[in-house]
């Protein structure tokens, strides 16, 4: 259906909504309200932020739907108590961390990365070296980077673990897990699986605690890889998933992660990786367009791609019966073998 004026407008305007949320979660605003209604002034003197301008941002999100207002009095919503009080399991002060500090002086080079078609982290920082190493540098921006993938991976496990069958492998390696939620999902339904983590150096302290919290500790081995260099463990593992990192990289270095993972594999080893795949008409969907902005001006050359791209990759690198599974869920497996 064709746009109107006012749509658009209101999309232009998003980054306003954008920055409400997150200056709410970096003042701590819903957490003022998790113990039930309190009126503007009780907020701000909690918060200890001015009258005037705590009160603005309250009727904002008020009226975005974040909170609700009876009288003089504000309160959580239930999207809101479960998302944004930074108690809850679901909280999403991670993204909202990452948006503040990457995201959002990243996309404002956008017009100039699409010009130059390279990335923008000169521009935003001040910094030359890879994404990753820039992200990696501080243990809390680490943290907030994994949690939210943690996260944003959940709907997506649970997809996983109704559309493929893990039954059939001896020893399964998730490289690059986020916080371990497929792993221990995994190690959960079944039992008889051997079961490790790849991370790189800089996470593996932080994912090793997560799994231990879980009580994982002796079930889900932790070893530190760069599957780029191709330092990871070779010949164990008869089953690995690599969890939406290929569209971090360009195609050149996408080919050299599935070489490295296919020389990884044991004869008649199986590789999966989950991506959110663009349509094959190039059309969208919508999400996995905006993602492709921005690996644009994140990465060197990271991108998102059709299935019929990534089947040809997985060819290229030696996988041999390479194809696509669709699960419930956000992404899309694509799954390869290495012959016998």
């Amino acid at each position: 259906m064709e746009m109107n004026k006012e749509q658009i407008v209101d999309l232009m305007m998003g980054f306003f909504k954008t920055k409400a949320i997150t200056s709410a979660l970096e003042l701590k605003l819903f957490d003022a309200l998790e113990q039930g209604p309190a009126t503007a002034e009780a907020i701000c003197e909690q918060r200890n932020i001015p009258l005037q301008s705590g009160k603005r941002l309250l009727i904002a999100l008020t009226a975005i739907g974040l909170l609700a207002k009876q009288e003089d009095h504000f309160s959580l919503t239930k999207a809101a108590r479960e998302y944004m009080v930074s108690g809850s399991a679901q909280w999403l002060g991670w993204l909202g961390r990452h948006i503040d500090t990457f995201l959002y002086p990243l996309w404002s080079h956008t017009a100039q990365g699409v010009r130059d078609d390279k990335d923008q982290r000169q521009a935003a920082f001040g910094d030359d070296r890879s994404w990753f190493s820039i992200l990696y540098q501080n243990p809390q921006d680490v943290v907030d980077f994994q949690e939210f993938l943690g996260i944003f991976a959940q709907p997506f496990i649970e997809g996983m673990l109704q559309g493929f069958d893990f039954s059939g492998y001896r020893k399964f390696m998730d490289i690059g897990s986020g916080i371990g939620t497929l792993p221990m999902a995994v190690a959960a339904r079944y039992p008889q699986l051997g079961l490790s983590v790849c991370e790189l150096p800089q996470a593996t302290s932080f994912v090793r605690d997560k799994i231990a919290e879980n009580g994982y500790a002796d079930r889900i081995k932790i070893v530190a890889g760069d599957v780029i260099s191709g330092t990871i463990p070779k010949g164990e593992h008869d089953l690995i998933h690599l969890g939406w990192m290929l569209h971090d990289y360009a195609p050149d270095i996408q080919m050299q992660i599935l070489r490295h993972i296919h020389e990884a594999l044991p004869p008649g080893g199986t590789f999966i990786a989950s991506e959110t795949p663009l349509a094959d008409d190039e059309s969208g969907p919508l999400f996995t367009s905006l993602l492709s902005i921005n690996m644009l001006v994140s990465t060197d050359g990271g991108i998102e791609s059709t299935c019929a791209q990534y089947l040809q990759r997985f060819t290229e690198a030696g996988f041999v019966n390479a194809r696509v599974l669709a699960i419930p869920g956000p992404r899309t497996l694509f799954i390869g073998e290495k012959r016998k």
